[in-house]
């Protein structure tokens, strides 16, 4: 399963690569508006890519005309809800009102005692046991797709 990087958290999160990316965002609590509802006509879901833009599904031509349209550079952005995760190495860059709550669960949780057992809502796999450390390391793991 690929992984991203998200900045400017610096946080990594697992993401299905048969899943579109937006989906995988939303799993992790990333706020990220989709006035069309995923069909790639608004552009209000893109992001920038700083890093690994070939680790991603290639560019369709909704995508490249919705880019167009908003004014975003087609070599810097791309459509979360048009685009999947490939492989390692995509780094995207995150604003303010995209990473508001996922900062929140962080500064919530993050080296915090678990005050019960953490479970991943889709494995549940048991992530941390009551009274143990969640570690960032957990906290990305909880917020991946798998």
């Amino acid at each position: 399963m690929p992984r991203i990087k998200l900045e400017p958290l610096g946080i990594t999160i697992n993401v299905s690569a048969k899943n579109r990316l937006w989906r995988s965002l939303k799993h992790a609590k990333v706020e990220l508006v989709a006035t069309c509802q995923g069909q790639g006509t608004c552009g209000t879901c893109a992001l920038r890519v700083f890093e690994g833009a070939n680790c991603l599904s290639p560019m369709q031509t909704l995508e490249q005309i919705t880019l167009k349209n908003t004014r975003r550079d087609l070599s810097l952005y791309r459509l979360t809800c048009q685009a999947s995760v490939l492989e390692d190495g995509v780094v995207f860059y995150l604003d303010n009102k995209a990473d508001k709550k996922l900062a929140q669960i962080f500064e919530r949780l993050k080296n915090r005692i678990a005050p019960r057992n953490i479970y991943h809502p889709i494995t549940n796999e048991l992530l941390v046991q009551e009274g143990n450390l969640i570690t960032q390391e957990i906290l990305e793991r909880l917020l991946s797709d798998s």
